[in-house]
Parts: C-alpha cells; structure tokens; sequence
C-alpha cells in the first residue's frame, strides 16, 4: 500500500530545550525562531507533507508576511526539500460566503512564487440543501478549477490539483467525471470531513469506475488509519488529517495513540491556571497539591510497582478533586494508562526522550508533544508497523487494581 500522508499546519511547535521538572522554557528563546516542528524533532519526518492553507496565513499577518519574506514555502517550514507541501484555500474558512475571496489567477500566482510543490484549485463547500445552490456552488468550483488549469502555464513548477465537491456520491462522479475531462491527473475530494466512514466509502466506490491507471485521488481533512488499505484500493493515493495530533489535548479521553489503542492523559494543569478558572481554590493548597502529583508520577517512572502507583494515583485524584469532583471513569482511565504504561514501550524519540512527561496533560509542551507522538504512531501505522502493549501484563502491575480496557 503507497499512500501519501500530509499534515495540516497550524503552528504546532514546541521549545526544544523545554525544562519539564521546573516547567520554565528555554532562556532567551523566540517562539517564531527557536521552537520546533515534528520534522526537526524525529529523525525522519512523521509525514509525507505539509498542508499549508491561504486562509490560515492570511488570519495571521506576520506570518504571511514572513512567509513572502522568505520566498519559500519550504524554508518558512523548514521543511527538508524531499517532503512535499501541498496547498489549499481553506474552503472551510469561507463556506457561509457567496463567492471564495480567492481569485485563481491569486492562488496561481501564490504557490507558484513561494515554490509549492502541489496547488489546489478555488474550491467552494456544499452545506446547503437547496439543490439550486447545491448546483451553483459544484458549477462555481468545477469553473474555476477549468480557469486554473489554463493559468497553470508551463513556467509553474507546482502540480495542479482540482477539487471535486458534491453532496452525493453520484455528484461527486460527476464532478470528478469533468475534472478529468478537463485534464487533471490530481483530484481531491473535498467537504467529506463531517461524513461517516460508510458514506465515503460510497462515494469512493462511485467515483473508482472514472479514475485512470495514473490519477491521484487525496482526501481532504480525512483520517480512518483502520481503513486506509480500503480507501487505498478504492484509488486514494493521499490524504491529510491533524485528528490525531489534536486529540492530544482536545480529546476528552483518548490523548495518547499505542497502535489501535487509545489512553486518557493524566491531568495535572498547572496551579496558578487552575486558581484562576476557579475563584474558590486556594493558591497555596494548589500549589501544594501540583507538586505532590507531579513527584509522585515521576517516582512511580522510577520505581513501577504497585505501591508507587497508587501513590501516584491517590495523588493526582486529590489534585483534580480541587477543581471539582472526580467520576469514576476518570479513575478507571488513569489506572488503566498508569497500570499499562503506553509511554515506556513506545519507540518515538519523545517518549524515549522525556518519558512519563509526554502522558501529563499540561501546558503547550507536553500536550504538543504528545500530539507528535501520536502523529508518529500514525505515520507508523500507515506503513503497516502497528506497536502494541505486552500482553500479559507483568503481574505485580495487574495486582495494582482493577483494569477497565478502552
């Protein structure tokens, strides 16, 4: 299976020289120049692109602004020249307008001057259920997607992609029927980010009879790691997806990827935040209560028995009770990631490099990096090298208490 993965860009960076035990970042240190992406931080970079959106840089001044200063799209991400990046409009950011604010002769001219490697066309969503306007807007992308082809002059460097959006699977044939009349050998599907697995599997199945042997297909903002080798029989060559790198921090319960299994964080936000969401904490018991925790979660890295993790527990539990009540499932969730241990068997350099930091839920540098743990355990997986726990577990951890699997 050869799929192409690319992540979305959105200022995920790190300091590099982040000192966890005093939680003070590097002396000195400019975010926009010293912090780090995932790709100067592994070995090999976790994906196989970048996606890097008009509509996001254009929300940001200085960014864009240093990004026409540097002329290149590749050296504003510093980004090793064999990863690609791939841009976008960012249809999502304009869905509610009439028209896209973009101009295709704009959008030509952009990642032709800034060197990207792939240019997608002037898309429009398709969220309405009139059927006049569903109509309009298929119509206004497949138009401009003609337009901006004939601007692709043979000075550009860049490989055009047109975008096929439509509201049903035969729509979609549709759409993707005329882009390659039109003579496009890339095609994306877009607006599928809301849709069940089962619909864009429909829809992919409708579309497979159009394809040639030699188009690509991506699938925007679409991430089924489990069913990645269906979607790549059905002619996805790419996609693009910072699901996982999220979830570290905005997931509710599943923060930290191990192959198909997903653990809870360990909450421990820091004192002086916590006091302020909650006018009734006092400051001082906080602070005393973050430092128990955080002490008794590393002695429990340092000494993994049974009693080091009910200490840990014990302690974490009494710090989070200061913010409200504790349920029960968030018990069960910290002592199946506590018993289990996910970050002691995972081979990515940050969970080798900072240990049981990457499984505490707290602040930009250990959630970020836990989010590039979980983009790595992906990329992973999509070239069929799946980690799993030990199984059984070692017995003087399953004698801590009772499991609850995920």
């Amino acid at each position: 299976m050869s799929i192409s993965y690319f992540i979305p860009d959105w200022d995920d960076r790190v300091d590099p020289g982040y000192d966890f035990l005093t939680d003070k970042h590097t002396p000195g240190r400019n975010p926009y120049r010293d912090d780090s992406y995932a790709h100067e931080i592994y070995p090999r970079p976790p994906y196989d692109g970048v996606l890097l959106s008009r509509a996001v840089l254009d929300n940001n001044s200085k960014k864009l602004n240093d990004l026409i200063k540097l002329g290149s799209v590749h050296t504003y991400l510093r980004l090793p020249k064999t990863h690609k990046v791939l841009g976008d409009c960012g249809a999502f950011s304009y869905w509610e307008k009439d028209v896209p604010p973009y101009t295709t002769h704009d959008m030509v001219d952009f990642y032709h001057s800034l060197g990207f490697d792939y240019g997608v066309s002037v898309d429009h969503l398709i969220f309405a259920h009139d059927d006049a306007e569903r109509r309009r807007r298929q119509e206004l992308t497949l138009s401009n997607a003609e337009d901006f082809l004939a601007e692709h002059s043979k000075e550009c460097q860049f490989i055009p992609i047109g975008v096929a959006q439509g509201w049903s699977p035969e729509s979609y044939r549709d759409s993707v029927k005329k882009l390659l009349q039109i003579g496009y050998g890339y095609i994306a599907l877009g607006g599928l980010v809301r849709s069940t697995t089962e619909q864009i599997i429909q829809i992919l199945q409708e579309v497979k009879p159009e394809l040639r042997s030699d188009t690509e297909l991506h699938l925007f903002g679409v991430n089924r790691p489990e069913h990645i080798e269906t979607f790549a029989t059905l002619g996805v060559t790419s996609f693009d997806s910072a699901s996982r790198l999220r979830r570290a921090w905005m997931d509710g319960r599943r923060n930290y990827f191990l192959g198909n299994t997903a653990f809870s964080a360990i909450r421990v936000p820091e004192a002086q935040r916590l006091a302020k969401k909650n006018d009734g904490i006092d400051i001082g018991e906080a602070l005393r209560l973050e430092k128990i925790a955080l002490s008794a979660l590393r002695a429990y890295e340092e000494n993994s028995d049974a009693s080091y993790l009910e200490q840990a527990l014990t302690a974490v539990l009494a710090y989070d009770e200061l913010a409200g009540e504790v349920t029960d499932r968030t018990r069960n969730d910290y002592r199946e990631t506590l018993v289990r241990r996910p970050w002691a068997y995972c081979e990515c350099a940050i969970c080798k490099k900072i240990n049981i930091e990457v499984i505490i839920f707290r602040g930009n540098n250990r959630n970020r990096r836990r989010g590039f743990h979980n983009t790595w355990q992906l990329y992973e997986q999509l070239h069929g090298h799946v980690q799993e726990l030990p199984s059984p577990l070692d017995a003087s951890l399953s004698d801590a208490g009772q499991m609850t699997l995920l």
